[in-house]
């Protein structure tokens, strides 16, 4: 008797099984998370509803929507009808704030941000009441300021810092109002916290920080608060120049930008938004 040649199964594929039917899982899969982002933007959905906006059989759906709940991702309420998001859900986005880091995260936002202002872009990180510059973007220009990885920011000085302490809930601008000496770094440095908190509070209105050659003579900078999923400031991304590059009107114009790229890392950090637009895809 021949005995049959069984040809070796590849790594990964099932051992039985038609192509079909893998097609037809993965488009299981599809949908199932499809119904998870359709029940994530309510409070609370009924069946019907959530079969309209997926633009599924209400058959299909609820065939889904029990296999989720089985697994705690949704949950449904008997006395209500209506379907809600589930603690498994928010333990797997959980794994999201544990690993996430605001270097990796805000990398393509600032390169862009570098190659709309040619100019230095620099990212800080809170460390003990203080900014540190994580990731940088330095511009080619022969003439150019920035601040080193790993340089302190003070929070009375920088406009990072500014922007920060204009972004933060009273408590903790006052925390952090509580550890700053107020070094004088330059003629131009706010030097009590009267002047500081006037500086703050016309941040908070048109929504950037400005250091007027505050830190380092000669050096002007522009920055934004970047924000936490309870609006409370991570850090800041700032773009920094020699003075003589950044006059009032040029400061306003970056100012606008810089401002957007915050905004655009704070969705990402917090979540709001799951990737980039594609026009980042080369500054990644």
């Amino acid at each position: 008797m021949v005995e049959s040649e069984v040809a070796p199964r590849r790594r990964g594929r099932p051992a039985s099984g038609t192509a079909s039917e893998g097609g037809s899982e993965v488009q299981s899969l599809d949908r199932a998370i499809a119904l998870l982002r359709v029940v994530a933007d309510a409070d609370g959905m009924a069946l019907a509803e959530i079969s309209r906006r997926a633009e599924l059989p209400v058959s299909t759906v609820h065939r889904l929507l029990t296999t989720l709940e089985k697994r705690q991702l949704v949950n449904h309420d008997q006395s209500t009808g209506l379907w809600t998001v589930g603690l498994g859900l928010f333990r797997i986005g959980a794994a999201y704030l544990r690993i996430r880091k605001l270097p990796d995260i805000g990398r393509p936002v600032i390169r862009r941000l570098l190659h709309e202002t040619d100019e230095t872009v620099n990212l800080a990180m809170f460390d003990a009441m203080e900014l540190v510059v994580v990731a940088q973007a330095e511009a080619h220009a022969p003439v150019r300021a920035f601040f080193r990885l790993g340089a302190r920011l003070p929070l009375h000085a920088t406009a990072a810092g500014k922007a920060v302490l204009a972004a933060a809930s009273p408590s903790f601008r006052g925390a952090c109002l509580m550890q700053i000496r107020y070094e004088p770094f330059t003629t131009a440095t706010h030097r009590e916290e009267r002047v500081l908190m006037d500086d703050v509070a016309a941040i908070a209105d048109r929504g950037y920080a400005v250091d007027r050659e505050e830190h380092a003579p000669g050096m002007r900078a522009v920055a934004a608060a970047i924000l936490n999923e309870w609006r409370e400031p991570v850090g800041a991304v700032s773009v920094s120049a020699p003075a003589v590059r950044m006059s009032d009107d040029r400061i306003q114009r970056l100012g606008r930008r810089v401002a957007a790229a915050a905004e655009q890392m704070t969705r990402l950090y917090c979540g709001a938004d799951e990737v980039l637009p594609q026009d980042y895809a080369v500054y990644r």
